[in-house]
């Protein structure tokens, strides 16, 4: 599944989509967004309901880079 974040997208979606990206771009950089992993991993994540923690970025940090590496066995 190639899911792809453009300017149609809903508005919300795009937020978490940037929301996870975010996220990596603190942890490894902003070449982290060039690995197309990060990339389909947060437009997934984007489309699920699912919620990172809101309470520091460093758990907001921790929370993404343990469902990236759970994610698809990386």
């Amino acid at each position: 599944m190639i899911l792809k974040i453009t300017k149609e997208t809903e508005p919300h979606i795009r937020q978490r989509y940037y929301f996870a990206a975010s996220a990596f771009v603190r942890m490894w950089g902003y070449n982290s967004m060039n690995d197309r992993r990060i990339i389909e991993f947060c437009e997934i994540w984007a489309h699920k309901n699912d919620h990172a923690p809101l309470s520091g970025l460093g758990e907001v940090d921790q929370y993404f880079y343990h469902e990236f590496k759970t994610w698809r066995g990386y």
